[in-house]
């Protein structure tokens, strides 16, 4: 039986980094990772820093986040909201966060330069709301670092 898919997005106040239809979405959370299915009970989450993983119909996506929520079952929670308690469910779920990157648009020549830089003005003697921005623009070029190096690592290991 084929697995059934449903309407996903990840969001950021950088652009969309996934629209589409899924299969499966494991997303990190305080409590560990978590598994999102078509008809999904609705929930809300807290995202932490780490590796969302959309499996589709024809392939995988990896998109490195930072943080954010999670609200599954959207569509019949939308509906509810709307005043229609009889809406039927879509199952669908988004994801909203700071920081989204789909693993194919990670530069890593480009990445790695404000890593340097997030590294030398950390070395510095800054204000501690200078440091604190510099520090998570630090754990977010990490972040991205570690989902490109893992995406190349598995299509070495695909047959």
């Amino acid at each position: 039986m084929p697995e059934r898919e449903f309407p996903f997005r990840v969001v950021s106040p950088l652009g969309t980094a996934f629209d589409g239809k899924a299969r499966s979405v494991t997303l990190p959370t305080a409590e560990g990772d978590i598994t999102v299915l078509a008809d999904h009970m609705a929930m809300v989450s807290v995202l932490v820093d780490g590796e969302i993983c959309i499996r589709t119909a024809e392939r995988d996506v990896w998109i490195a986040v930072s943080g954010g929520f999670l609200e599954a079952g959207g569509g019949t929670l939308s509906a509810r909201r709307a005043g229609d308690a009889s809406a039927p469910s879509v199952g669908g779920a988004t994801v909203l966060s700071d920081f989204a990157a789909e693993s194919e648009s990670i530069e890593v020549a480009r990445v790695e330069a404000a890593k340097a830089r997030a590294e030398q003005l950390l070395a510095e003697k800054k204000e501690r709301g200078e440091l604190l921005l510099v520090e998570r623009d630090l754990q977010r070029a990490i972040l991205q670092l570690k989902v490109a190096q893992r995406i190349r690592t598995r299509r070495r290991e695909q047959p």
